[in-house]
Parts: C-alpha cells; sequence; structure tokens
C-alpha cells in the first residue's frame, strides 16, 4: 500500500470522547508508515492530553477547548488562526460536526480529508464513507483510501497496529512489583465500575459480586476510576468486605495505563478505562448495556469478551447510552447476571 502524495504536515483531528481519541491510534501509526518523513499531530481535548504525549508517531499534541478557551465562534476563529499557522497541508477531520467543518472550511491551501456523512462534507477535498459494518477503528482506516491507490483495509489494519497508550516502563515496574510483595502468587483483576453516561454502569452490586468470587478463587483486585465516577467507586468500597489495591482518585490519566498493564485483566463498562487497558495490553471482559459490539466501539483485541444482553429488542437505545433507560426497566444491565460476567473472565484468566 503506498500513498499517493507526499504530504509533510499532517493534522489528525478527533476532540471526542477519551474511547474515541485512543481508537484514533492506529489510523495515526499507519500515518507515519505512509508519510515516515511527516510531522503528524493529534488535536483532542486538553483532558485527555497526558494519555498521547511520549508516543513516538505522534509529533505534538494540539488541544481544541472547545468548552473554554475556543468556545463559541469567537473561539472557533481564535483556533482557525492557530491551526493555520501550522500550515498544515494535509487535515484529516474525524468529528463529523458542524464545528469541525465551519473550523476547515475556514484554513486555506490544505487538503482536507473526511467522512461523507459529516456535516457540510462538500467542503472536503475528499470524502470516504463511514461504513456502519466495520469497527470504529477500521472505519477511521478506511480515510486511507483517498490518500492510497492500492488501498486495503486488511493492509491498513497490519501497518496501523494495535490501539497504542503511552506506558511508563519505570511506573510499570513498580506497579508490578507492588503486587508481586503484597498478593504473592494472585493475579491481579482491574474494576473499573463507572462511566460517563448512567445507562453503560453495570449495577456496582453486581462488579462487587464478580469481585468477591474471584478473591475467593485466589485473585487479588485493583479498583480504577477518577472524581468522575465517585458514586460507583464509592458503593463499591462501601459493599466490597475483602482487602483490594485501591487506585481510585489516585491515578492521572497519564499513569493510567503504566498500572493497567500491569493487572491481568480489567472488568469494566463501555468505557474510556476499557480502551485504555486494551492500548495497555490487558485484556477486559466488558458489559455493554444500552450499547452493543455493531456500533463498532467493542474491544480492539483478539482476547476481551464483551458481555450482552441479546434477549432483548431494545437496544441499542442510543450510540452513548443515557442517563435513564428510556424503557425505565434498565434490563440491558440489570438482567445480565454476574455468573456470566465471572464466567468470562475465568476463561480469558486460564489461557494464561
Amino acid at each position: 500500500m503506498k500513498a499517493n502524495n507526499q504530504f509533510k504536515n499532517i493534522l489528525v483531528f478527533n476532540p471526542a470522547f477519551l474511547g474515541d481519541t485512543i481508537i484514533t491510534t492506529p489510523l495515526i501509526r499507519a500515518l507515519h508508515v505512509l508519510y515516515p518523513k511527516a510531522k503528524i499531530s493529534f488535536c483532542i481535548r486538553p483532558e485527555h492530553a497526558d494519555l498521547f504525549y511520549n508516543i513516538p508517531f505522534i509529533n505534538e499534541v494540539i488541544i481544541f477547548d472547545k468548552r473554554n478557551t475556543h468556545k463559541g465562534f469567537g473561539g472557533l476563529l481564535k483556533f482557525v488562526k492557530i491551526i493555520s499557522n501550522y500550515q498544515f497541508d494535509l487535515i484529516i477531520d474525524l468529528h463529523l460536526s458542524l464545528r469541525s467543518s465551519t473550523l476547515f472550511s475556514m484554513v486555506k491551501n490544505t487538503y482536507i480529508v473526511g467522512f461523507s456523512s459529516a456535516v457540510m462534507s462538500y467542503l472536503f477535498n475528499k470524502r470516504v464513507e463511514k461504513k456502519q459494518e466495520l469497527c470504529e477503528v477500521e472505519r477511521n482506516l478506511m480515510i486511507l483510501s483517498a490518500l492510497c491507490d492500492d488501498f486495503s483495509l486488511e493492509d491498513a489494519k497490519k501497518i496501523g497496529g494495535p490501539l497504542t497508550a503511552y506506558i511508563d516502563k519505570h511506573l510499570k515496574e513498580n506497579a508490578l512489583s507492588y503486587f508481586a510483595v503484597s498478593a504473592p502468587d494472585r493475579k491481579v483483576i482491574g474494576i473499573a465500575p463507572g462511566s460517563v453516561w448512567s445507562t453503560k454502569r453495570y449495577p456496582v452490586e453486581y462488579f462487587v459480586n464478580v469481585a468477591e468470587d474471584l478473591y475467593n478463587k485466589g485473585y487479588a483486585v485493583a479498583l480504577f476510576g477518577g472524581k468522575d465516577d465517585k458514586e460507583s467507586l464509592d458503593e463499591f468500597a462501601s459493599l466490597f468486605k475483602y482487602p483490594y489495591f485501591d487506585f481510585a482518585y489516585k491515578t492521572s490519566l497519564k499513569e493510567l495505563p503504566a498500572i493497567l498493564s500491569a493487572v491481568d485483566l480489567l472488568l469494566s463498562n463501555d468505557s474510556g478505562a476499557m480502551h485504555i487497558a486494551i492500548a495497555a495490553g490487558t485484556p477486559a471482559v466488558a458489559v455493554f448495556g444500552p450499547t452493543v459490539k455493531s456500533l463498532g466501539f467493542f474491544p480492539y483485541d483478539e482476547k476481551s469478551i464483551v458481555v450482552e444482553n441479546n434477549d432483548i429488542n431494545c437496544r441499542p437505545c442510543g450510540k452513548h447510552g443515557g442517563n435513564t433507560c428510556p424503557k425505565g426497566h434498565f434490563k440491558c444491565m440489570k438482567d445480565i447476571e454476574p455468573e456470566r460476567v465471572l464466567i468470562a473472565a475465568l476463561s480469558i484468566l486460564q489461557q494464561g
């Protein structure tokens, strides 16, 4: 697969949710392979930036702060000036929004590629269909079909590789040593019970049930989450009756991949933590409620397992879930018995 242009200064624009930004890394790595001499910048939200510094194929992280500095039309104009000063010769817009299309319509002398489903996509130099039958990583890699004459999705997946996040090797070694000393001969199971959306949270008491069963089978438990997950974390802490490694509120986003790379398995919802674990090389058992695998955001690896309720016809009820169940019963989560999650976890752990 060979690029049909020699771009030297490339911007990938995707200031979306945390999981979406991690899912973008195979595309960026593929661009680095196709354009080895190019400078590649990645534009994301400020709260996600620490996850992408020090990744070798990302030369610069650019912040788009749509809620503060770059809010409104005035803020957008400020950002247009910033982007124009970089003099990018290729911009890849993955964001689909009116804001991003408006932004790049004001950037001159730049070749712009994006999805045909984006608002005002007619402004792009080249448009690519966002095929719903593909996973999100593959949809992003399809962008390369606009840049390569002999495009092959399979070849793109090979050069794109896995999801990537920066892992501090020293911190990983410290975490491994800490686990080995504090819980000798026990594999460590991470639990990340939080999610931005309420309906994407598996009931905490179910997570506790699974975690206690695993503890009694000889595994150690580690809890993960930040201040936005306070309700779920506090409930877990109040219900779980055994000792556990507590990383709740204590781990920065920059540190999280290294520590997750030291655990043997993560139990989570359909969340950013799930994607970080995959990027760190740790498999996940992810419980999907209002969302489904066919939306394309499932774990991008070979080992992970998605546990979901396929016996109801109201899924999915939205791309991201929501704060309340539209039907009022929340069966997509409540009807998934902890035993199913436990079986999935043990099947991965027993593979070694």
